[in-house]
């Protein structure tokens, strides 16, 4: 994906073209957002808001997962995953308010 990326991107602005060069994999990353993914199916919902996730959904995927990491780096990293999720679904609810329906 990241070959087609490039070369579209190439063919579109050749005078500032970058190189976006594919990123390594790290299976702890892959391991954090895996588990950010398993624990965001438990998330809670009020009147088609989303509402963070709590510490007891947390606490459910830690108590039948092992970490490759510390819990705290851990715990930081899926509430800031967390936190990108709700600030994005807030700016989606904003725009849907602002929508004049026709």
């Amino acid at each position: 994906k990241a070959k087609k990326r490039n070369e579209v991107a190439k063919f579109l602005n050749p005078d500032t073209y970058v190189e976006i060069k594919e990123p390594e994999y790290c299976v702890t990353a892959h391991i954090i957002l895996g588990a950010y993914n398993t624990i965001a199916k438990s998330r809670r919902y009020e009147g088609g808001v989303p509402l963070t996730l709590s510490s007891m959904e947390i606490q459910s995927y830690l108590s039948l997962n092992e970490l490759p990491i510390d819990l705290d780096i851990f715990m930081e990293c899926i509430y800031m995953l967390d936190n990108d999720f709700i600030d994005k679904s807030q700016e989606a609810i904003k725009r849907q308010v602002k929508k004049p329906s026709k």
